[in-house]
């Protein structure tokens, strides 16, 4: 598996780390299993995660996550509760303003005890609904540009997002990731390494009980053969009925191979190329100075 682009990214192995993450799902499949994947790598490899939530209570996204057994820690940014401030935006934050003021208590100098930190944005889709998508685009490349944040993880829905925003996305994206509704399941992935080069693959896998994305391997391109001719009672009717034939036997095809047509000319070859010329009356001939190139 270490060995496959897809489980080198939810092990977070890929070196260097991607510093944007796009990950998109549709309403066939749900890619929060994979996304939670993700997030509980980073919060093994001791790295804090910064989660904002749009429909999910703090509560519920706790719970997917075993803190205890992990040295990460997981802070909840709650804005499912409030998040346009019409009951106060009391216990929660308020989507409309700027993703970076979201989490400036944690990316202030000295808010994170000088450690990188990964910010997760789930469900982009919500977001939009409070702000213009040139403004959280905007934002979003604030967010990766901070020395404090070791990545940024956009979780969106293919099919509930305007393709240019999508196209957006994906541009500023490191990482894309596009859960497919297939069985098993698939993800087509693109990895745009700081180098310049693109890679894109194909692969399949299985998501454990425990969110862990296990036997990944590429998926096999699926050949399809041409089912053989056969002759239909119209043709051997159509044959019966006509008088010349455009196919050849064997004894055939072989006279035509032999047959010489007036055009053709046999070539025997010779020792060499030869001049033949015939002299005129004017041609000043010296026999004792012949020239030993020409054979004349």
């Amino acid at each position: 598996m270490a060995k496959t682009l897809l489980g080198k990214l939810f092990r977070v192995t890929e070196v260097p780390t991607p510093q944007s993450f796009l990950l998109t799902d549709t309403v066939e499949v749900c890619g929060r299993g994979l996304l939670y994947s993700l997030v509980n790598a980073h919060l093994r490899l001791d790295t804090d995660v910064l989660y904002l939530t749009t429909t999910h209570s703090t509560q519920d996204i706790k719970s997917h996550f075993m803190q205890e057994g992990t040295p990460g820690k997981l802070i909840v940014y709650d804005g499912s509760k409030d998040p346009c401030g019409w009951d106060g935006g009391e216990g929660g934050v308020l989507l409309n303003q700027p993703l970076p003021e979201i989490f400036s208590d944690r990316l202030t100098s000295g808010g994170t005890e000088d450690k990188k930190v990964v910010v997760v944005i789930d469900r982009y889709e919500h977001i939009l609904c409070s702000q213009e998508s040139l403004h959280l685009i905007r934002g979003l490349h604030t967010l990766i540009a901070k020395e404090a944040v070791e990545q940024v993880i956009v979780y969106c829905g293919r099919d509930t997002v305007e393709e240019n925003t999508l196209t957006a996305l994906a541009h500023i994206a490191a990482v894309t990731t596009h859960l497919l509704p297939s069985h098993p399941l698939t993800c087509k992935v693109v990895l745009r390494k700081p180098s310049g080069k693109v890679i894109k693959t194909h692969e399949e896998f299985t998501l454990t009980k425990e969110l862990q994305v296990q036997d990944v391997r590429p998926v096999k391109k699926a050949t399809t053969s041409l089912p053989p001719v056969e002759n239909t009672e119209a043709d051997t009717i159509l044959a019966s009925q006509t008088t010349f034939s455009l196919t050849l036997t064997e004894d055939q095809r072989a006279a035509k191979n032999k047959l010489l047509l007036p055009h053709t000319r046999v070539q025997q070859a010779g020792v060499g190329g030869q001049i033949h010329y015939t002299p005129d009356d004017v041609d000043d001939w010296d026999d004792d100075d012949p020239d030993d190139d020409l054979d004349i």
